[in-house]
């Protein structure tokens, strides 16, 4: 054929017979790539399809319910009227009811009491938690394996924008999983909004809409309808980048939380209130490595990382960096962590509250101290040979009866408190001997303090007072010892 001929080629005729494709093939293919390549259902499985009535969650329930053979599922419709729009929701609850009941399909229905707030602050976050609570309660009655949500590749891109604007970190920019661990898929995940819509016009399937989602006080609202609008102009496929970054960043977080979660079984001990990490274990890891190491420490102390940023983060890392051996940090959904010394305490609350106690103990013999919830138990004995310097250590302690005069008191520490500590000739305040020790200052309070008078005796588990050992002229000797007391102060 000539150039000639070529130019005088005329494209449509070329291109007749050409048609576009099915935008309901087009959909359902997407659906089960999704499906295979993310592992979201498995044949025989139970999905609570979460159905508000919108565009995307109808569509996910009318392509579920038509690849229900194919997939070998059994679907389940759930719907919560959350009572924001009394006016609305009702109408919305029986378009969803119809719906399911149309297809044969079981219907689980909720609505909030007392209704939530239109005003109420943090009004999308407390909304998502009870819709996904509800969700899970309904899983759990039906024996489901899934919850299905109807999340599109719009809400992907809105959601990787509004995190890249807020300063997110790699686990921020992975955006929306496509499967979450607790059993909730996103089937729509690679399909644009368009493409939905183009479905449900093919379909002539009806759909409810949400006044809110015109809303641009709302900040994904203003990204949906200003901002990615806009980018669409530089870049036509930005939804898919955006989609595809959401991806990568996964992948990667993937891998360091995994590496991080290695060193974390390795290296970290678990205490009685969360996790307990080395300081200088995590100063020795890369940058990357510590944020991710500090994010799993905070997911294993609450279980969630909702509402933690790249900024927490850092002020965690500021503590590790930080010159000060003994500081802390409080962090949002009640998170405390603190540095003590060469230790990191990630807890949750706020630290038990001070104590103080004073129990008189009259004489030898066996005193209970509720406060501590152990015995404590005097005896004298005489002394006998090779017994200069005797310190039975732990929670026992051997001193000269000679030098002891009763009532003493066991008690809390108090400030300004002092002793000789064995082996030494001068005075030393407790705070200093704790701090030399590098005794946590959460511990300092729960202390036994032995005291005659004013006079500290022994600071139990630790030292006793040089002034009170036994010596080569100790006559008798009175032994005190703690049963049921538990680990040394450390």
């Amino acid at each position: 054929m000539s150039y000639q001929a070529l130019s005088n080629f005329q494209c449509p005729a070329f291109f007749k017979g050409v048609t576009r494709i099915d935008p309901v093939r087009l959909v359902e293919k997407k659906v089960k790539r999704a499906v295979a390549r993310y592992c979201m259902i498995a044949p025989g499985d139970r999905v609570v399809a979460a159905v508000s009535g919108g565009a995307d969650s109808v569509c996910l329930l009318d392509v579920l319910d038509r690849l229900r053979n194919t997939l070998r599922i059994t679907l389940i419709v759930a719907h919560l009227d959350h009572g924001l729009r009394p006016d609305v929701d009702e109408q919305e609850t029986a378009f969803v009811r119809d719906l399911a009941a149309s297809r044969g399909l079981a219907f689980a229905f909720k609505r909030v009491n007392p209704p939530m707030d239109p005003k109420g602050p943090s009004l999308e976050e407390k909304a998502r938690e009870l819709r996904y609570r509800f969700l899970k309660k309904v899983q759990a009655g039906w024996g489901a394996q899934r919850i299905a949500t109807g999340h599109s590749l719009d809400d992907q891109a809105e959601t990787v924008l509004m995190r890249l604007l807020r300063g997110s970190g790699p686990a921020g920019l992975s955006g929306i999983p496509p499967v979450r661990k607790d059993g909730i898929v996103r089937p729509l995940i690679e399909i644009t909004r368009e493409e939905i819509r183009s479905y449900l016009d093919h379909m002539g399937l009806a759909h409810v809409t949400d006044a809110s989602n015109f809303d641009v006080t709302y900040f994904r609202n203003a990204i949906r309808r200003h901002l990615l609008p806009q980018l669409e102009t530089y870049q036509p496929r930005i939804k898919e980048i955006l989609g595809r970054t959401a991806e990568i960043a996964r992948e990667d977080n993937r891998y360091l939380t995994g590496r991080a979660e290695a060193w974390l079984s390795e290296k970290a001990e678990m205490g009685s209130e969360g996790p307990v990490l080395p300081v200088s274990g995590l100063m020795g890891l890369p940058p990357s490595l510590q944020n991710h190491a500090v994010r799993a420490a905070l997911k294993i102390t609450t279980g969630s990382l909702r509402r933690i940023g790249v900024a927490h983060i850092n002020a965690v890392r500021g503590l590790v960096m930080g010159s000060r051996p003994q500081a802390g940090i409080t962090l949002p959904q009640g998170l405390v962590v603190r540095r003590v010394y060469d230790r990191l305490y990630f807890s949750r609350g706020p630290s038990a509250p001070r104590n103080d106690y004073a129990v008189v103990i009259e004489g030898p013999g066996t005193w209970h101290i509720d406060a501590l919830g152990c015995d404590i138990s005097l005896e004298e004995a005489p002394a006998g040979p090779s017994i200069q310097g005797l310190e039975a250590g732990g929670w026992i302690a051997c001193l000269d009866a000679e030098r002891i005069a009763f009532p003493l008191t066991l008690r809390s520490v108090q400030p300004g408190d002092r002793f000789v500590p064995l082996g030494m000739k001068g005075h030393k305040k407790l705070k200093d001997f704790f701090v030399d020790r590098k005794i946590p200052s959460r511990v300092r309070s729960r202390i036994p303090i032995l005291a005659q008078g004013n006079r500290v005796v022994w600071v139990c588990g630790l030292r006793i007072d040089d002034r009170f050992k036994v010596g080569p002229r100790t006559k008798r000797i009175l032994k005190i010892s703690f049963e049921g007391a538990g680990p040394l102060p450390e």
